[in-house]
């Protein structure tokens, strides 16, 4: 059986996956629109990093498999921290 923590160790790594391929630039926009309202100069650096980091890794050709690759890795830590800490309780009791 599937423990809640692995699951949600998972749903984890999709979201930052998820997040690599299409959440860049609409962060960037955020940034953007963020710096505007508030007045604030220092935001628009935000946008800049943002929708510079989007538009150059939408050009790479490995984008999906680095997007998986970072999702996987991401999941793989997760669980493994998650497993050193069980460990651990189990030790002291």
């Amino acid at each position: 059986m599937v423990k809640r923590s692995t699951f949600k160790t998972v749903l984890i790594g999709l979201a930052l996956a998820l997040y690599l391929r299409f959440g860049l630039e609409p962060t960037g926009w955020l940034f953007y629109e963020a710096s505007f309202a508030l007045g604030a100069d220092w935001l628009y650096w935000g946008y800049s990093v943002f929708r510079g980091a989007g538009y150059a890794f939408g050009l790479w050709p490995y984008q999906s498999l680095a997007c998986a690759a970072v999702g996987g890795l991401t999941t793989l830590l997760l669980i493994r921290r998650a497993a050193k800490r069980e460990y651990k309780r189990e030790r002291v009791i």
